[in-house]
């Protein structure tokens, strides 16, 4: 997982045809001017969910991870906590197995590190990376975009 502000986003291009194409859209485009919802970036080899939400209690956020698209997540406004362990953190537990359509699995763990996403902060997140975003940190709104890259 890459953690970092919206700033120095562009010093990860050269990962990846499509990472460089998500960053050079999340760089040129105003996504806090988005509409909520799906929108289409290139067909299904990138796309963005524009979110809106309050965060949610921990145990109301499940750790969840992806095999077929990488996450960028971009707080726009407000702040969340974002849980983070590795693949292999042994009080991983699966909660939900791979789902292939929604492309997510979701597990508990009771050894992570949480990071508190602020406006400008973003998240390149990896297979190996058990995430759970979406954690209250105050009653903000929490405005964000998820570009969602093929690998």
């Amino acid at each position: 997982m890459i953690i970092g502000k919206i700033k120095d986003l562009k010093l990860y291009k050269g990962l990846g045809p499509n990472i460089d194409k998500a960053i050079d859209y999340a760089l040129s485009t105003d996504l806090l001017s988005l509409p909520v919802g799906k929108q289409d970036i290139d067909g299904k080899n990138i796309y963005i969910n524009r979110q809106s939400y309050t965060g949610k209690a921990p145990a109301d956020c499940a750790a969840e991870n992806h095999n077929d698209y990488l996450d960028l997540q971009i707080v726009l406004k407000g702040s969340e906590g974002f849980g983070y362990a590795d693949i292999g953190n042994a009080t991983l537990k699966a909660l939900e197995p791979y789902n292939p359509e929604k492309d997510v699995a979701k597990y508990t763990c009771t050894d992570e590190t949480t990071y508190i996403m602020t406006e400008g902060s973003f998240a390149l997140v990896f297979h190996e990376d058990i995430h759970r975003p979406q954690i209250r940190v105050n009653e903000e709104k929490v405005e964000k975009a998820v570009i969602k890259i093929k690998i």
